[in-house]
């Protein structure tokens, strides 16, 4: 066909209606590769299907119990605090022992840790939180003497560790906590600029270098940052500045590449918070997953782009002398490994 459209039309003709063709097929393949994903999200996420899964189960029970570890950590710590988080988590916990999922499991374990934490905390200073005793007594038996305190919050002192930069990176990586109650010494803007610049040596999909970073100092603007975002309340003091990282679309190609901003800004955004971490500045990602309205409401009190997808929000500041931060225990590897 090509070769009998070039024989009868100009060559400028032809190129156009190549063009077309190959933009009608690439749109083609983003509705079906929309779908594709739509349905699949539809389908696994745990809040949109019916029937948990035990993954779903171990998500729900993680998203909640670290509510709880966050308020446990919290410098302004608000006694009676997590209502809702306790009473969805109490929800997970329950529909986790019926469908006999095992009750080893890390996740599950973790949980009744913190649940245990709150009750030991709230005990010593004679609040009362029966309610929660009551809820908790059906778990109990469950909980491993040897994980009784992996869970909820602990102490952090700068005392322990003088130079994040002189540490290695499995070091680096093991000691990064996110603070959300920084200290009152001031950071170096030289300092987060190299952080940055450090972590522009992220990969990214054939070198094409689309991840920014919106930086906000003012205090007024943080703090509309932060109303906006809406993840840091009742945290945030001496936060000294908002780092927005974003991906824009303008450097993807294809169909194919639809998420690829996400993957590409999602790996700036690690080694930019150990790149702070390595420079002795403390951070916390506020995630970005806002609603239309609110989405609008950032991009257009901090003109980002509508090209730009926005990966996360980091709260930045100095290390406290003392505080606490969530426990926040991992997988282990062999939990993590599929083999093949």
């Amino acid at each position: 066909m090509q070769k009998v459209l070039k024989k009868y039309l100009p060559e400028p003709i032809v190129e156009y209606l190549k063009n077309k063709v190959t933009l009608y097929k690439q749109m083609k393949e983003l509705r079906k590769l929309r779908k594709f994903d739509n349905d699949r999200y539809k389908k696994y996420a745990y809040n949109l299907n019916k029937d948990y899964t035990f993954n779903n189960l171990r998500a729900k029970i993680t998203f909640h119990y670290h509510s709880i570890e966050k308020g446990l950590s919290n410098s302004h710590l608000r006694l009676g605090f997590g209502k809702s988080a306790l009473t969805q988590l109490f929800f997970s916990l329950d529909k986790y022992v019926k469908y006999n999922h095992p009750t080893d499991d890390t996740r599950f374990q973790q949980a009744l840790s913190t649940l245990n934490s709150y009750i030991e905390l709230h005990n010593n200073k004679d609040f009362d939180v029966k309610w929660v005793e009551d809820e908790f007594e059906k778990y109990k038996q469950y909980l491993l003497k040897e994980n009784m305190n992996i869970g909820g919050a602990k102490l952090l002192s700068t005392n322990g560790i003088k130079d994040y930069s002189e540490l290695n990176f499995k070091e680096l990586a093991i000691n990064r906590y996110s603070i959300r109650d920084f200290g009152s010494d001031l950071i170096s803007d030289q300092d987060v600029i190299e952080a940055i610049q450090i972590s522009a040596k992220s990969p990214s999909v054939c070198n094409r270098q689309d991840v920014f970073v919106h930086q906000i100092k003012n205090d007024n603007q943080i703090e509309k940052a932060l109303e906006i975002q809406g993840g840091l309340k009742g945290n945030g003091e001496n936060l000294q500045e908002i780092l927005i990282v974003t991906a824009s679309k303008e450097y993807m190609n294809g169909a194919h590449e639809r998420n690829q901003t996400y993957i590409d800004g999602g790996i700036f955004l690690m080694s930019l918070v150990y790149a702070l971490t390595y420079k002795n500045i403390a951070s916390c990602i506020l995630n970005a997953d806002f609603t239309v309205d609110k989405e609008i409401k950032l991009r257009d009190e901090f003109d980002i782009s509508y090209a730009e997808d926005i990966i996360a929000l980091v709260a930045v500041g100095s290390y406290p002398e003392k505080g606490k931060v969530a426990k926040s225990p991992r997988d282990s590897s062999d939990q993590l490994i599929i083999n093949h």
